[in-house]
């Protein structure tokens, strides 16, 4: 994937940051495309998606707390928390490696691109499926559960690729819907059996949410074969990845993918140093980054196509501006202000009868600090990965995580949790400048193109 670099442009706003591979001649005189322009639609469309599931699976929990006695609740909440860990392991970045090779191929390519994604998962999705079905059949005390288990989370993992495909050819509807009908079909089936008056044991509510997952394959091996391309005889097949390759960079993707999502887990252990009083709060305000942190898988999602296509095709240069940047950074940090220096926190907390909490009101405003940098994360993610970058973020998530660990447990050990929960915050930004810095590399005059991973 070669092309032609220039510099960028300043334009009349104050500036562009380049961003991807630039433009043909032409489109420098047109200017700059933001990249807010070319993803807010489809980034629209996964939002809404990613939205239906949040709420479809507050749905799915609120039944069980109804139906479980807090024993068997909290047995079977663990089991989920940790499927919805381990399929990580399984999806292993391929969603949106898959979405970044269909994007750039032709249509003759698509179908090899498809075999070479499905057999590329087998071996990732079968480890996360051998895990969490030991799992659930230890803690449920029955095979039938590891039975489901093995099921559910291949088909959770499969229909999170065929979304990447369908994203891939530009059928981000169709992607965006795959989620939210397996969460449906989660819930629904739940409710049902709760307004019935059928005795809901943790197996049955656990068989029910692997069936909604298979529910989501099906939707989207629907969607897939519906759009399959149809290929002319001159379409080249060159670009068709191998199983190697494609699994290759697909795991430096999921590497780059834990290390991030690994920092939360890490502050919330350095919290249990102090008490489990600071891990509450900690945890309340690791919930409200939760928020940014999804709005940037969103936008990754939404990215990759478009800046695979304009890196290889020459389309015309993706940018953020300064005024754009300004306009994600300064909401945050207002309303960072008035949670650390106004009773807002504590009238809150005191109208839910928890008082106690608003001493958290210094995390809840460090965390909105931190919530600029997980989405704007997200748009340079995407350009990277369009970039073949993925071995680069890897090990930049990686080393950033390590560090920061390191100082976050220290400070934490000295006696302030406050200054270990700063740290994080730095952390999220670090990774965020480090990927903003390659991808002005990569957009530097006679750069050169890079392979994937």
């Amino acid at each position: 994937m070669t092309s032609t670099r220039r510099a960028a442009e300043p334009d009349a706003l104050g500036g562009e940051w380049e961003l991807a591979t630039a433009a043909p001649v032409e489109t420098a005189a047109t200017g700059a495309s933001s990249i807010w322009r070319r993803v807010r639609r489809d980034a629209v469309l996964l939002g809404g998606g990613s939205v239906a599931i949040v709420a479809a699976q507050l749905g799915f929990r609120s039944i069980l707390v109804v139906l479980l006695v807090p024993a068997d609740y909290g047995r079977l909440s663990l089991i989920l928390s940790l499927y919805n860990t381990v399929f990580l392991i399984g999806a292993s970045g391929l969603p949106n490696s898959v979405a970044r090779y269909i994007s750039i191929s032709s249509p003759a390519e698509d179908a090899g691109i498809v075999r070479s994604a499905i057999r590329a998962g087998a071996w990732p999705t079968a480890v996360a499926a051998t895990v969490i079905a030991i799992t659930s059949g230890v803690l449920l005390k029955t095979p039938v559960a590891s039975l489901f288990a093995a099921i559910g989370l291949s088909s959770m993992v499969y229909s999170l690729v065929t979304a990447g495909i369908l994203r891939g050819r530009s059928k981000v509807g169709a992607a965006a819907s795959i989620q939210p009908i397996a969460a449906i079909g989660e819930v629904a089936p739940l409710a049902i059996l709760w307004l019935s008056g059928v005795a809901v044991t943790p197996l049955l509510a656990f068989g029910v949410f692997c069936a909604g997952n298979v529910l989501g394959l099906v939707a989207g091996i629907t969607c897939t074969a519906r759009t399959r391309p149809h290929a002319k005889p001159e379409d080249s097949v060159a670009a068709v990845p191998s199983v190697r390759e494609l699994l290759g960079f697909s795991m430096w993707l999921g590497v780059a993918t834990i290390g991030v999502a690994v920092m939360p887990l890490v502050m919330r252990f350095a919290a249990a140093l102090d008490s489990y009083s600071v891990v509450a709060m900690v945890d309340i305000a690791l919930v409200l980054l939760s928020v940014p942190q999804r709005i940037g898988t969103v936008i990754v999602q939404a990215v990759i196509p478009h800046a695979t296509r304009a890196v290889g095709n020459n389309e015309e240069s993706l940018t953020i501006s300064r005024r754009e940047h300004l306009f994600m950074i300064v909401p945050f940090v207002a309303v960072a202000a008035i949670v650390a220096f106004t009773p807002i926190v504590h009238s809150l907390f005191s109208l839910l009868g928890r008082p106690g909490y608003a001493k958290g009101a210094d995390y809840l405003a460090l965390a909105l600090l931190a919530g600029p940098a997980r989405i704007l994360y997200g748009l340079v993610q995407g350009i990277l990965v369009a970039h073949g970058e993925g071995r680069f973020l890897a090990r930049v998530s990686l080393m950033i995580t390590v560090i920061s660990s390191a100082a976050i447990f220290a400070a934490a050990g000295l006696g302030s949790t406050l200054v270990a929960f700063a740290f994080f915050v730095v952390a999220c930004w670090a990774v965020y400048l480090k990927t903003l810095e390659r991808a002005h590399h990569l957009d530097a005059p006679g750069a050169a193109a890079l392979p994937a991973g």
